[in-house]
C-alpha cells in the first residue's frame, strides 16, 4: 500500500500527542513531570542506574528504538518498532533495513514511513534492589513486587541486562491462559486465580484501542461507520464532533443508550478510499491484541505477501477493557450508567447524579457496597471505568472510588466471545442533563502462551495473506468458537526465583523462550557454569538489579523548521516533558 491522501476534506483533530486513558489536568501534568525529573536525579545521586531501552519487548509501556508517527488519516499518534534498522549481519555490517510502513491502531490506516526518523529508546532510571531511601524508614526500601518492571541479568548471559515485568513469584505455579496470568501455590491442587493489580499497574498497562477525538474523516459522512452510535436514532446527538448529549426533556423513564462498535476498516477498504470508491458498509469486529508497535515493515517485507501481511496477524480477542471520558453534569438529576461486556456478561457502574451514589453490578447482581462520589452537582469530571481480570474499578478525577477494585465472585475468567462483544462498551442515561466527550477505549495486555505463535489452534487454515479473511472471522459470531485457545502452559517457580514476561508478549524474548545454556550438564562436559538446576524460565534472585521507576528522558520533540541532519536527526528539538513519567 502507498500512503496517498486517505480522503478528501481531511481534518486532523487534537494536538497530535499521545493521550493516557486517564487524562490529567495541564498543571498537574507539568508538576508531575518536573517531580519525575527532580526525583530521578536525586535518587541517581544516591544509588541508581540509568539504562536505554534497546528493544520493543516492553512496548507500549516502554519504547525501544522506534518511529513516532502522526496518522495522516485520523491524526492519532502511534509508535512503530524500528529495532531492525540497527541490526547487523553475520559479519557485523549494518543491514540498513529501514522501516518504511506502519499501521495506526486507531483507524488501521497504513502510513508511508520512508522519511520518518527513528528515535532511540526511552532512557530510564532503575533503583537498585535493596536500596534504602533516606527519611522514609521501611517504606523507603526498594523491594521488587509482582507487576513491577524489573531490570535483571539474563540467566544465560549475565553480562546482558534485560527489562521485563515481574509476574511470577517464588513458591507458586504460574499459568498463562486466555491472555491472562493465573497463579496458585506450588504443588497445590487449588484452582488457579488471577493475582490482583494495584490501580496504578492496572491503568498503566492499558493499551489504546480507539480515541474518539481522532476520527478518520474519510468515513465521517457514512453513518454505518460510526464507532459510537445510539441504539435508537435521536436518543443522542452531537452538538460538536465527539461531544454526545442525550435528548433533552425525556421524562419517559426509559434509558437512552449509546454503544461502541469496533468498526475497523480492512486494507482493501482503505484501498477503495484511496481509489475514490465507496469502501462498503462498516461492520463491527471483535477487539484484538492489535498493536501499532508491531506493524513496521521494511521494503523487503513489502515485496512478499506473507511478510507484508504480518501486521494483521494479531488475532487474539481481548475482552478486558477500560473506558475513560469527560463527563459534564449540567443539572444534578437523573442517572448515568457505564457498561462493559466481556464474554457476553454485562458489568455496570450506575451513578445517581442527584446523590453522587455509585453502584457496581455484574449480570444484574450487585457487587460490593455502594460508594458516594462528588458527582452530585454541576461540573466537569474525568471518569474511567474498567473491567480487568474480573475486577471492576472506577476512577473519578484521578481518585479511585473503590480502591484497587472489587472482584466479581461469579466471573469465570475464560469463555468465548458472543455477539454482544461486538458492542463491548456502552453508556446510558435516564432523565439526566449531561454531556460526554473525549471518549477513549483501552484494553488490557494479552499474554500469549508462546511468543511469536498464535494461541488459537483452529486458525491454522486461515489465509493469512488476505486480511479480509481474519476480519470476516472476527465479525461473525457463528464462527467465534474457532477462537479456542491451545492448552495452557504452567511454570512452577522455585523458592528464590521469579518469572519475567514482556508487555509486548507476542514479540518478547522473555522467560517463555529462554534455554539453559548456563546450566552444567554432565552429559556435555564443559557446558555451563551454574549447577543450581534453574528451570529455563526462572530468574534467580541474585540476578535481580532493581526496579525501573521513571522515564527521565524520552526522545526529544522536533520543532519547526525540522531541519534534517541525516535520516534520523532533526533540529531543533525540545525535551518532551509530557512523556517523562513514573513507570507502572
Amino acid at each position: 500500500m502507498s500512503s496517498g491522501d486517505p480522503g478528501r476534506g481531511l481534518e486532523r483533530p487534537g494536538d497530535g500527542r499521545p493521550t493516557p486513558l486517564v487524562s490529567r489536568s495541564g498543571w498537574r501534568d507539568s508538576i508531575e513531570s518536573f517531580v519525575v525529573v527532580f526525583l530521578a536525579f536525586l535518587v541517581w545521586s544516591l544509588e541508581a542506574e540509568g539504562f536505554v531501552i534497546p528493544t520493543g519487548s516492553m512496548a507500549p509501556t516502554l519504547m525501544g528504538r522506534h518511529k513516532e508517527v502522526t496518522c495522516p488519516a485520523c491524526g492519532a499518534v502511534f509508535a512503530v518498532n524500528a529495532e531492525r534498522e540497527v541490526e547487523l549481519d553475520v559479519i557485523g555490517r549494518p543491514l540498513a533495513a529501514r522501516v518504511v510502513r506502519g499501521t495506526c491502531q486507531n483507524c488501521r490506516y497504513e502510513s508511508d514511513l520512508h522519511d520518518a526518523p527513528s528515535f532511540s529508546g526511552d532512557r530510564i532510571y532503575v533503583m537498585k534492589q535493596g536500596l534504602a531511601l533516606p527519611l522514609m524508614g521501611p517504606a523507603g526500601r526498594v523491594q521488587l513486587a509482582r507487576w513491577d518492571v524489573a531490570v535483571f541479568k539474563q540467566p544465560e548471559d549475565p553480562e546482558v541486562r534485560f527489562i521485563k515485568r515481574m509476574v511470577g513469584m517464588p513458591g507458586e505455579d504460574v499459568r498463562i491462559r486466555a491472555g491472562d496470568v493465573w497463579v496458585r501455590p506450588s504443588g497445590s491442587t487449588a484452582a488457579f486465580v488471577r493475582p490482583p493489580r494495584s490501580i496504578g499497574h492496572l491503568l498503566g498497562m492499558l493499551v489504546p484501542v480507539y480515541d474518539d477525538r481522532h476520527r478518520p474523516s474519510a468515513f465521517s459522512t457514512d453513518p454505518s461507520w460510526r464507532r459510537w452510535a445510539p441504539v435508537r436514532e435521536g436518543d443522542w446527538s452531537e452538538s460538536e464532533p465527539g461531544k454526545f448529549e442525550p435528548r433533552p426533556g425525556d421524562s419517559s423513564g426509559g434509558w437512552a443508550e449509546l454503544r461502541y462498535r469496533h468498526m475497523v476498516p480492512a486494507p482493501d477498504q482503505w484501498a477503495a478510499i484511496r481509489a475514490g470508491r465507496w469502501p462498503g458498509p462498516g461492520r463491527p469486529t471483535l477487539i484484538t491484541d492489535f498493536c501499532s508497535y508491531n506493524t513496521g515493515l521494511t521494503a523487503r517485507d513489502c515485496e512478499h505477501p506473507w511478510a507484508s501481511m504480518r501486521p494483521w496477524r494479531q488475532p487474539h480477542w481481548v475482552g478486558d477493557l477500560g473506558l475513560s471520558m469527560k463527563l459534564e453534569v449540567r443539572r444534578p438529576v437523573g442517572q448515568f450508567r457505564l457498561e462493559l461486556i466481556r464474554g457476553g456478561r454485562s458489568h455496570r457502574c450506575d451513578l445517581d447524579l442527584s446523590t453522587g451514589e455509585v453502584r457496581l453490578s455484574g449480570d444484574g447482581r450487585t457487587i460490593g457496597p455502594p460508594a458516594v462520589t462528588k458527582v452530585h452537582r454541576p461540573g466537569r469530571h474525568d471518569l474511567c471505568f474498567a473491567n480487568i481480570d474480573g475486577r471492576l474499578t472506577l476512577v473519578i478525577d484521578q481518585e479511585p472510588v473503590f480502591g484497587d477494585g472489587i472482584g466479581d465472585p461469579t466471573d469465570p475468567g475464560t469463555g468465548p466471545p458472543t455477539a454482544d462483544d461486538l458492542e463491548p462498551a456502552r453508556m446510558a442515561v435516564r432523565a439526566a442533563d449531561l454531556a460526554v466527550s473525549e471518549l477513549i477505549l483501552g484494553r488490557d495486555l494479552y499474554y500469549t502462551i508462546r511468543p511469536d505463535q498464535s494461541d488459537y489452534l483452529d486458525l491454522e487454515g486461515l489465509d493469512w495473506e488476505d486480511p479480509s479473511a481474519l476480519f470476516e472471522l472476527l465479525a461473525d459470531p457463528s464462527r467465534f468458537a474457532r477462537l479456542g485457545s491451545r492448552e495452557p502452559i504452567d511454570y512452577p517457580i522455585a523458592p528464590g526465583h521469579y518469572l519475567m514476561l514482556g508487555d509486548n508478549s507476542p514479540r518478547s524474548g522473555d522467560g517463555r523462550a529462554w534455554g539453559r545454556a548456563d546450566q552444567v550438564d554432565p552429559a556435555q562436559p564443559g557446558r555451563g557454569w551454574d549447577d543450581s538446576g534453574r528451570a529455563s524460565w526462572e530468574v534467580p534472585e541474585r540476578l535481580l538489579v532493581g526496579k525501573a521507576f521513571c522515564v527521565y528522558w524520552p526522545h526529544p520533540r522536533p520543532l519547526w523548521p525540522r531541519l534534517c541532519l541525516g535520516p534520523d536527526l532533526r533540529f531543533p528539538v525540545v525535551p518532551d516533558f509530557a512523556r517523562m513519567r513514573w513507570i507502572r
